[in-house]
């Protein structure tokens, strides 16, 4: 393997790994804040900001990596 195919493989190892350690405590605190504190009980809805809220954090995520990986960031 060349250098670019093994730094393809770091980064999309940083950016799933990364990915499973912020998103599933993050959709607990989700969860918990859309059924237990804003009380809303429709599954549409809930389905529907958690994704909301799952994808700005995720663009965060993927934005830094990428950033990091091409040094222009971080």
């Amino acid at each position: 393997m060349n250098k670019k195919v093994i730094s393809r493989h770091k980064e999309t190892a940083t950016t799933v790994f990364s990915g499973t350690l912020i998103n599933y405590p993050l959709q607990i605190f989700v969860i918990w804040l859309l059924l237990d504190i804003l009380n809303i009980q429709e599954s549409f809805w809930v389905a529907t900001y958690s994704t909301i809220i799952m994808t700005f954090f995720a663009y965060i995520r993927v934005y830094l990596v990428r950033s990091y990986f091409d040094k222009d960031l971080l």
